[in-house]
């Protein structure tokens, strides 16, 4: 999960030299990110080891969704209204995508996807009228040769006498194009073709985002590329604006059916169909922040000194990363609002009361204002210095009394030294008495390096260690000293 270095800090102290042992926790580079808890990122960028990056910026269904394919993991319809007909080669790129991790490939010839609707589809035969509508797809053509089709629906209606319904966008004279047989019936139910054209002829071996919207309530049928209009029309019999307008009809004479790039060579990605009139989402990243929070971290003791966080990171143009750390003695859920978070800089020596056992650490990334660059984080180094359990008196000494004993030690000299605890018992190195007047085993003695334990049997062997703790929220107790043994007795004899 994680990788954990020793780092020597030496510190001049009344001039002479102290030597600290930090530790560091490192996270992402070739140790992975694997002790994420949560991730509103995505894990990839740069070449080399794993970077966390923004999301890139695809849509999600919502309840206005038709279909939405991403082309990363599957061909899969998100919206879960259309699945595959028929697929004669289309496979997935890993490589080469607009957005996510993937994209559609088509090889010309006769390599197509057709996908049916359910009867929950707007386009489904016999659906009946339709509202707003819009069909959009990021594409990347490798040829733009004559005819190559990007996306066809067919339809029937039957309105006096069968009328074969169809929307197209397919490649002529290099340039894409749009044409709606049939889709939107005059106010006498009669046939209608709408055409819609680029302005601009295409470019090979270039993403560029197409779209076609319909407005119900104007009227209004545009084609963006990029988001910038290349044609309007008006659903009306001059193809302007007019008060009486044609409404869009799905007939039942016919199975409908979605057939996408039939004979055409190069990528698609992020196909949707959706019945509103959509805003294209054209940025690469969100223009919303996101976060990526670890696992709770175990520094191992508690009153743990968090350090700094050191960190490998790339901040193109105006994108930036913000860092946050929670730290508590007492353990918490990653998820848990408490303990709050405090934000920090990284790379910089936090202050010396940035103490705890277990550490949590957000980092949030924030896009530049064109939602073109994201920031990189390839790499997080926890650093921190264990508060370690002070060391066992030394030259433990003891003196038998009548029913009583007294024990003596050397002090810890340790400024953090929070007291002492006297182990006693009957068998070496198992100290569970009980016979003590001051109470069973262990006895906290406090601070200080001599105490007199009353209350034992004469003529029985005792054995004896003591233990120093510090003052840490939760005391770390050390290991025990060497150990003694006295037989209190009636007799005192002289030594």
């Amino acid at each position: 999960m994680y990788n954990k270095k020793i780092i020597l800090l030496f510190i001049l102290i009344c001039s002479s030299a102290t030597t600290l042992f930090s530790e560091e926790i490192v996270l992402g580079g070739n140790e992975g990110w694997g002790l994420l808890y949560s991730m509103e990122t995505e894990i990839g960028g740069l070449p080399g080891p794993a970077h966390l990056r923004l999301a890139d910026s695809e849509y999600s269904a919502d309840a206005d969704t038709e279909m939405l394919l991403h082309f990363n993991d599957g061909i899969t319809d998100a919206a879960g209204k259309y699945r595959i007909k028929k697929n004669t080669g289309v496979v997935l790129s890993n490589s080469v995508s607009e957005k996510g991790g993937g994209s559609a490939v088509f090889n010309g010839g006769i390599t197509f996807l057709e996908m049916i609707p359910d009867d929950s589809a707007a386009f489904a035969a016999g659906s009946g009228r339709l509202d707003d509508f819009s069909i959009e797809f990021w594409l990347n053509p490798a040829r733009l040769s004559e005819g190559e089709t990007i996306i066809q629906w067919n339809g029937a209606a039957v309105v006096g006498e069968t009328i074969q319904q169809e929307i197209l966008c397919a490649i002529s004279n290099r340039d894409l194009f749009w044409e709606l047989k049939n889709i939107f019936l005059t106010p006498e139910l009669g046939p209608s073709t709408f055409i819609l054209k680029s302005s601009r002829s295409l470019i090979p071996k270039r993403w560029h985002h197409h779209m076609i919207r319909y407005d119900d309530e104007t009227g209004l049928l545009e084609y963006l590329i990029d988001g910038i209009p290349e044609d309007i029309i008006h659903t009306s019999r001059s193809g302007g604006e007019e008060q009486e307008l044609y409404s869009p009809y799905v007939g039942a004479a016919k199975a409908a059916s979605f057939i996408i790039g039939r004979g055409f060579t190069g990528y698609i990605d992020e196909l949707r169909i959706s019945a509103a009139f959509e805003q294209p989402e054209l940025n690469k990243y969100s223009m919303n922040s996101g976060t990526a929070i670890t696992e709770i971290i175990d520094l191992g003791n508690y009153d743990s000194r968090f350090l700094r966080l050191n960190t490998e990171s790339r901040t193109e143009g105006k994108t930036q990363i913000y860092y946050y750390y929670r730290i508590s003695n007492r353990y918490f859920q990653p998820d848990a609002e408490f303990p709050g978070w405090n934000q920090f800089n990284a790379e910089e020596t936090l202050p010396p009361g940035t103490t705890g056992r277990y550490l949590q650490i957000m980092c949030e990334l924030f896009p530049d204002g064109t939602g073109v660059n994201s920031p990189q984080l390839a790499a997080l180094g926890i650093e921190f210095t264990r508060n370690l359990p002070p060391v066992p008196p030394a030259y433990i000494s003891g003196k038998a009394g009548s029913g009583s004993v007294v024990l003596n030690w050397q002090p810890v000299t340790d400024a953090d030294i929070g007291g002492y605890k006297l182990y006693y018992g009957e068998k070496p190195g198992m100290y569970f008495g009980a016979d003590a007047a001051a109470g069973s085993s262990p006895i906290d003695v406090g601070n200080i390096n001599s105490f007199t334990i009353n209350g034992l049997v004469n003529g029985k062997l005792y054995y004896f260690a003591v233990t120093s703790y510090d003052n840490a929220e939760i005391p770390h107790e050390s290991t025990f000293s060497r150990e003694i043994s006295i037989r209190p007795s009636a007799i005192i004899r002289n030594e």
